[in-house]
């Protein structure tokens, strides 16, 4: 069970946490800037006094396997008592992956393209995000990737921070891009998680209250962010990564994942890019494609509930919104203007046709069908 901590000021219950589990050595997974920026030094700095503290930051925003190797091999050196990543979404998960694989002998290769299954516990790990739109810090996935391919590893005992600590005024410091783009994360997690095969009642509950906290905070916390929108930003995010731990996310972050490796495009932008085209792709299910047991009718409840909580009127009006907010959080909306052309359109239906992640969406996706998408948004 994952202890979680909520809130401006937050980040205060570090000190007891040390205190209590008698720490002296840790490993502190960073950003290269954001650590610094975001105000995380300066407000770390009084709780790791007196201890021993080894830190990491050589990895780049999407990392790659020999980066994960590094990482080990300085964990390895250090021997902390406890592993603590703070940053984004990315520096949250290869705290994860670290601390996961360097307690269990082998090659990192195997276990990451699931050739081999850790068994190990790592060591204590606290979660602690500078962005609001993963919700990494409330999941048991970790990206990495290998020669541009994106793999997630994912274990519900052994990945799971046991403590998240989110402080919204470590958001604050964000800048446009990143805090639309984490933004939009948020709110399409939260949308794949409401129709998603994988989802539960519990999942739901945490997607329909991201959904609505984040399609009322957006805009405020682009344009004209205060503390009222951070703290609604940042619990929108934490409440979409609970919904997807349960869920899973479905085809918008599928395909996803080569915009961002390949087109270097931030990840909560590259899914935002077809979710309009998927609301209307999956509003056309029908008993033959349908990929949830629970029948069409339950699909399209969903679709609706989705339509409802979005104040729009049909699948057509959801296209023209998120067209619009992208435009007005500065987000561009089409892959041209992204210098994303037609052959590379073809390489993005490759890349990202990932089983599980389709497999998860309710309506039946070909590869026909994502390039019909792109080319709609082209």
């Amino acid at each position: 069970m994952q202890k979680e901590f909520f809130g401006y000021d937050s980040l205060q219950n570090l000190q007891g946490i040390l205190e209590g589990q008698d720490i002296k050595k840790i490993l502190l997974v960073t950003g290269k800037k954001s650590f610094i920026l975001s105000g995380a030094e300066k407000k770390l700095r009084p709780f790791l006094q007196n201890k021993i503290v080894k830190t990491f930051n050589d990895f780049s925003p999407n990392p790659e396997l020999d980066e994960v190797v590094n990482g080990i091999e300085q964990y390895k050196k250090s021997n902390p008592d406890m592993v603590i990543a703070i940053g984004g979404g990315s520096v949250l998960d290869i705290g994860k992956i670290i601390n996961f694989l360097a307690n269990n002998s082998g090659n990192p290769y195997d276990y990451i393209t699931q050739l081999k299954k850790p068994t190990l516990q790592g060591k204590p790990f606290i979660a602690i995000p500078t962005t609001s739109g993963t919700g990494t810090e409330s999941t048991h996935f970790a990206t990495v990737y290998i020669d541009k391919k994106k793999y997630s590893m994912a274990d519900k005992k052994l990945l799971l921070p046991q403590v998240s600590i989110v402080d919204p005024s470590l958001t604050e410091s964000m800048p446009f891009y990143l805090t639309a783009s984490t933004a939009l994360d948020a709110l399409c997690q939260s949308i794949e998680s409401l129709w998603a095969v994988n989802s539960t009642k519990e999942s739901r509950t945490y997607a329909r209250e991201a959904l609505t906290i984040a399609i009322h905070t957006i805009e405020n916390v682009v344009n004209n962010p205060n503390k009222t929108s951070r703290l609604n930003m940042a619990k929108a995010s934490h409440l979409s990564g609970k919904a997807i731990n349960i869920s899973k996310t479905t085809a918008s972050h599928s395909i996803s994942y080569p915009i961002t490796s390949y087109f270097d495009i931030a990840h909560g932008h590259a899914v935002a890019l077809t979710i309009g085209q998927l609301i209307d792709f999956n509003a056309s299910i029908s008993d033959k494609d349908c990929n949830d047991k629970r029948g069409v009718q339950f699909v399209k409840e969903r679709l609706n509930e989705i339509i409802d909580l979005m104040g729009c009127d049909d699948v057509v009006d959801v296209e023209i919104f998120f067209q619009t907010l992208m435009r007005k959080i500065g987000i561009e909306p089409r892959l041209q203007r992204l210098n994303i052309n037609d052959n590379e359109r073809k390489l993005i239906v490759e890349e990202g046709f990932t089983k599980e992640r389709m497999n998860n969406n309710p309506r039946r996706v070909l590869k026909k069908d994502i390039l019909h998408m792109l080319d709609e948004i082209k």
